[in-house]
């Protein structure tokens, strides 16, 4: 099952890496934008891509150099740097969405709709937070 599921986003990760290298990206960072879009601060990036800290802090500065992300301080702590997505960098995260959503939707055609909503109804399942354990 794990090779299966490691094949799919393996196949979706060859299709989308020309269109992505054409805008200067490497194969994570449209996963990066996205998630900085949802967390800004750089322990929460951490957290949510379990990558290294210091692997976060060289795409971070890679994607700052290309116009993607911009860094500030946080207004409620001088302290502490956020980052946020640029006009730029929401455009190209959005891009990389529909590419990805093209991709999926390419094998999901392969699919009857009643096997995509059992599809969907699955994996739902799969990913819902586990119940806690039986003393």
């Amino acid at each position: 099952m794990l090779t299966r599921m490691w094949k799919l986003m393996r196949s979706l990760q060859l299709e989308v890496a020309p269109a992505f290298e054409g805008m200067g990206l490497a194969h994570n960072d449209h996963w990066l934008l996205a998630t900085v879009d949802q967390h800004p601060y750089p322990t929460e990036i951490v957290n949510a891509t379990k990558f290294p800290a210091p692997t976060v802090s060289q795409m971070l500065k890679r994607l700052e150099t290309l116009g993607l992300v911009k860094r500030s301080l946080d207004p409620n702590d001088l302290r502490r740097y956020r980052f946020d997505l640029t006009e730029q960098g929401r455009q190209t995260n959005e891009l990389g969405r529909q590419l990805m959503e093209k991709a999926i939707g390419k094998r999901l055609s392969r699919l009857e709709a009643h096997e995509q909503q059992e599809l969907i109804w699955l994996l739902d399942r799969m990913i819902a937070e586990p119940l806690p354990a039986k003393e």
